[in-house]
C-alpha cells in the first residue's frame, strides 16, 4: 500500500496575513455603511418661510427632526421668529432639540467618550459613580 504524500502545513505567517486581510476588508466595508446621504439642516430663514407658507406646525417639526436641525438661538431671535409667525410648538421644539444636543455633548465629554476613555480605546466608563481608582476598568470595582 502506498501512502499519500504528506502535505506540508501552511506557514503561520501566511495564515496571519490572510486573517489580517480579512479584518482590513471587513473594517473597510463597515466604514462604507456609515456614509449616509443626510439632508442638510434647516436654516432659520427656511423655518420662517415654511411658517409663512402656511405649513402646519406638525409638518415643520417633522422636517426639523428629519434633517436633524439644531439651532442655537438666543432670546431675541426667538422673539423675532414669533413675530414672523412661527408657531409656539415649533419654537418649543427648536429649544428642546438644542437643550438635548447640549446635554448629549456634555454627557459624551463627561464620560470621556470623545478622546479615548482614559485607557486609549475610545470608550469611557458609562456611569462613573466612583472616582477613578486605578488601572482597572470601571466595572472591576
Amino acid at each position: 500500500m502506498s501512502r499519500p504524500p504528506l502535505q506540508t502545513p501552511e506557514p503561520r505567517a501566511g495564515r496571519w496575513c490572510r486573517l489580517l486581510a480579512v479584518m482590513v476588508f471587513t473594517a473597510a466595508l463597515s466604514g462604507c455603511a456609515g456614509m449616509v446621504n443626510r439632508p442638510p439642516p434647516l436654516t432659520v430663514e427656511q423655518v420662517v418661510q415654511m411658517a409663512k407658507d402656511g405649513t402646519p406646525a406638525t409638518e415643520i417639526i417633522k422636517e426639523i427632526d428629519r434633517t436633524r436641525t439644531v439651532l442655537a438661538l438666543n432670546g431675541s431671535q426667538y422673539g423675532r421668529l414669533k413675530q414672523d409667525g412661527v408657531p409656539d410648538e415649533v419654537l418649543d421644539h427648536l429649544q428642546n432639540r438644542y437643550l438635548r444636543a447640549v446635554e448629549f455633548d456634555a454627557r459624551m465629554r463627561y464620560q470621556n467618550m470623545y478622546w479615548g476613555g482614559g485607557w486609549g480605546w475610545g470608550w469611557g466608563p458609562p456611569y462613573p459613580y466612583r472616582p477613578y481608582a486605578g488601572h482597572f476598568p470601571y466595572w472591576y470595582w
